[in-house]
């Protein structure tokens, strides 16, 4: 979201010849808005002399997201925002919404930070190898928001990383329900969670995963890498080499990308190599099509795929993957991860 729009264009009035609410002006000093906001809505129940009309009403948090144009999400009972976003634009929100400043100071704001505090400690745990405490982090995070994407990211890798495949699998049909917006802080989790279940050898999965992934970026050579990897390692030659493509397209200088065209001519013809990687012969197709794009060195072709070689750091991709992918390392099927 570029600077020249974080400031707040309200109209003179809310629609019915007031002027704008004295809070609307303290929002726009701000620039961007991101506060809490509150909704009424009347309900009427009974009928005749019975009929009542009942007030009910709502507390959302709502963030600007572009020129005029703001996302809500309903707050919940331990004030941090939950369930799917809303569209709401600038006319919607001055007419409807009301600012509720102190409310989002004193209780929405530090839920925020808690929730976020208690999520990077999960983090920490899970990267330092102290599983326990790291799960322990995260459902004390899915205490106050029970979808928390990232929670549920954090828990299924922990799932996977003690193999306990039918808890994972679980867990990612919790996630697949979920249709929460990806700030570009936690799109990368699809690429890190994909990995984890190809390391796994839930190749399905894993594919699923990185495709989620190209939904928010389009434009990662290491997703496509890594998705094409995955296509290879399920043999799904076609695929594997469309995505490799996609890949190299994005990145000539990708060396993993290039090692694997490499290793997809290889394993045409070549016994040893189709021994050692526990594949079978590439289709001539394929092989043909990775032969071109290494003889031409051009990205600017159709289908096809491709595997990997030891030792090959694969580059941060410039357009948010997140964390580097990590160390490059083709085993023999069967033997151990």
């Amino acid at each position: 979201m570029s600077d020249d729009f974080f400031g707040l264009e309200l109209p003179t009035s809310a629609g019915n010849g007031d002027e704008t609410p004295s809070g609307w002006r303290y929002l726009s000093r701000g620039g961007c808005v991101k506060c809490a906001f509150s909704t009424t809505t009347a309900v009427e129940m009974g009928v005749g002399m019975n009929r009542r009309v009942h007030k009910g009403q709502n507390f959302w948090f709502v963030e600007q997201v572009d020129r005029g144009v703001f996302e809500g999400r309903l707050l919940n009972d331990r004030h941090v925002p939950s369930g799917d976003a809303e569209t709401i634009d600038l006319q919607e929100l001055v007419d409807g919404y009301r600012p509720e400043l102190a409310y989002y100071e004193e209780l929405v704001l530090p839920a925020m930070l808690e929730l976020e505090k208690t999520l990077d400690r999960g983090d920490e745990h899970r990267e330092r190898g102290r599983l326990d405490r790291a799960r322990a982090e995260y459902e004390r995070a899915r205490g106050i928001e029970e979808n928390n994407v990232k929670a549920l990211f954090g828990l299924g890798l922990i799932y996977l990383e003690r193999g306990e495949t039918d808890r994972a699998r679980d867990l990612l049909a919790e996630l697949v329900k979920i249709k929460a917006t990806f700030d570009g802080k936690n799109q990368h989790l699809f690429n890190e969670f994909g990995i984890a279940l190809r390391k796994n050898r839930m190749f399905a999965e894993a594919v699923e995963y990185f495709r989620r992934g190209l939904d928010f970026v389009k434009d990662d050579e290491n997703l496509y890498y890594n998705l094409a990897r995955a296509h290879y390692e399920n043999g799904e030659w076609e695929a594997s080499l469309d995505n490799l493509i996609q890949s190299h397209r994005l990145n000539p200088q990708l060396e993993v990308t290039r090692n694997l065209f490499e290793v997809m001519v290889g394993l045409e013809n070549n016994e040893d190599l189709q021994l050692r990687y526990g594949k079978p012969a590439v289709p001539p197709h394929v092989a043909s099509r990775a032969r071109q794009i290494l003889a031409t060195g051009s990205g600017r072709l159709r289908l096809d795929e491709g595997p990997v070689a030891a030792g090959l750091e694969i580059e941060r991709g410039r357009a948010r993957s997140g964390s580097p992918v990590g160390f490059v390392e083709l085993k023999k099927h069967g033997r151990g991860k």
